[in-house]
């Protein structure tokens, strides 16, 4: 349960938005192997397209308190899946989130793939690997964690091992925790455009899953919609 609040402490303390992350190409092919990248003259997908959905979590984010729970990840696909439907697109199947050993690096082959997403229809399917980058900052009343979090991703045939498009998501969020007043209005969570003084909402709970949970929806909304309008730009209605 989260309380939406807007307050302003005055503090006698100016504290300006850390910043965001720029955005940056898709590292998916870190992540990938055995798959044939998209080239520069590659066609277009031919649609309607129906897809799976699988998101892939490295073994190093489980030692993150950020990190949200396979359920949440779960729940993300979701929102991929709405951000990414259009008329001729649709996700038929999410399948449930894997874990990759380490930092995941090299550790998706085809064979892997296919293993995770047995059982579904579609031999295309979109693979994400979510991670995360925490950065903090101290002043002498409060501490701002701020995490920025990617979704990479890649649509892939498992039919041929080609790579048919990729993308990547990305957001970040900021929580703010009081030494003096986490009783009153803190723990506060706020977009990385906003400061402490708001708007903002006040966490209940576990601030950290919940740093986790906002940054990575919004990684996850805007993948959805990214590769919406890499795949379908025009779609009809």
């Amino acid at each position: 349960m989260q309380r939406q609040a807007c307050f302003l402490l005055n503090i006698g303390l100016v504290i300006t938005a850390l910043p965001g992350c720029a955005s940056s190409p898709s590292r998916i092919n870190d992540y990938l192997s055995g798959f044939q990248p998209p080239s520069s003259e590659a066609q277009a997908v031919p649609l309607p397209l129906a897809v799976g959905l699988l998101i892939v979590l490295p073994e190093n984010e489980l030692s993150n308190r950020t990190t949200p729970s396979k359920e949440s990840f779960a729940r993300m696909g979701l929102r991929i899946q709405k951000e990414f439907e259009s008329p001729r697109m649709t996700v038929e199947r999410i399948y449930p989130t894997i874990i990759v050993p380490a930092a995941g690096l090299g550790t998706l082959s085809v064979e892997r793939v296919r293993g995770a997403t047995q059982g579904g229809h579609s031999r295309k399917i979109i693979v994400v690997v979510a991670t995360s980058q925490p950065a903090r900052k101290v002043h002498y009343s409060m501490v701002e964690d701020q995490l920025f979090a990617r979704m990479e991703a890649a649509l892939v045939d498992l039919s041929s091992g080609q790579e048919l498009a990729i993308d990547s998501g990305e957001d970040d969020y900021v929580l703010a925790q009081s030494y003096f007043f986490n009783a009153f209005s803190y723990p506060r969570l706020y977009y990385r455009t906003f400061t402490f003084a708001g708007p903002f909402t006040v966490v209940e709970g576990d601030p950290y899953k919940a740093l986790g949970e906002a940054a990575f929806s919004g990684a996850a909304d805007q993948l959805g919609m990214k590769l919406r309008q890499r795949l379908d730009p025009q779609p009809a209605t």
